[in-house]
């Protein structure tokens, strides 16, 4: 069946729309690339900044794998300005922590927020079987902001990944919604393409924990306190509201 006229417009401006949004990425683009010709990484020493070691537990800095992107290129194309991919294992079980941070301006924040496990894992043959979304975390006393949960089941169907992931831009949590994004939200896309070309963007970090077992199994550990007390200093910790309604 022939297209009607009216969705023939609607297809043209669409695509008029999407054209203008990567114009305009591409202009702010080439102006960042002309204002730091070096490109050199401004690593913020992110291995220091997250736990190395814990009773019974042995910690290994690993490099980004095939889950991160679905390139070979992994840090050319996350162009990350620092960092770090610690695993810790205890016999069978293994805990993963892995923060990316960009500095402002680096990366468009649309780029950085199309990084999940939602399309990278998906694109490396991972299954996601289960998901939630506002996922409370805490160890104790301390509480970070909302996660987005997964559990994933890796391409030779062994045991299953449990995904925690966040992404801070400045000091706001980016809003995935309540949606697997395997693809990005054109609105959101658009919107933050915008904001990229008016403005740039703010230093970034995407932050995920992954284990072979539910965090739940995790709540008595010291570990798990000491990596929620060091995700918290990095941005993620609840803020604690005001009188007001404000938060600090």
């Amino acid at each position: 069946m022939a297209a009607r006229p009216k969705q023939l417009v609607f297809v043209g401006i669409a695509g008029l729309v999407l054209l203008a949004g990567i114009g305009l990425q591409g202009i702010r683009l080439r102006n960042v690339k002309e204002g730091d010709r070096s490109g050199a990484a401004r690593p913020i020493n992110l291995a220091a900044r997250l736990p190395s070691a814990s009773a019974g537990w042995e910690a290994k800095d690993e490099l980004l794998g095939a889950t991160e992107v679905a390139s070979s290129a992994v840090e050319r194309t996350l162009n990350c300005d620092d960092f770090c991919f610690r695993v810790f294992r205890r016999g069978g079980t293994q805990l993963s922590v892995y923060v990316a941070y960009w500095g402002a301006g680096r990366m468009p924040l649309q780029k950085v927020a199309s990084h999940t496990p939602d399309r990278c894992w998906t694109e490396n043959g991972w299954r996601c079987d289960e998901m939630r979304f506002g996922e409370k975390v805490a160890a104790g006393s301390s509480e970070l902001r909302t996660a987005q949960w997964r559990r994933f089941t890796p391409p030779d169907g062994s045991a299953p990944q449990f995904v925690l992931f966040w992404h801070l831009v400045g000091d706001r949590l980016y809003d995935y919604g309540e949606r697997f994004n395997a693809r990005p939200d054109l609105l959101k896309w658009w919107r933050d393409t915008l904001g990229y070309a008016m403005s740039g963007s703010e230093a970034q970090y995407f932050i995920r924990v992954s284990s072979n077992r539910p965090f739940s199994e995790f709540a008595a550990e010291p570990l798990w306190g000491e990596v929620v007390a060091s995700l918290g200093k990095l941005g993620l910790k609840t803020p604690i509201p005001l009188a007001d309604g404000a938060a600090r």
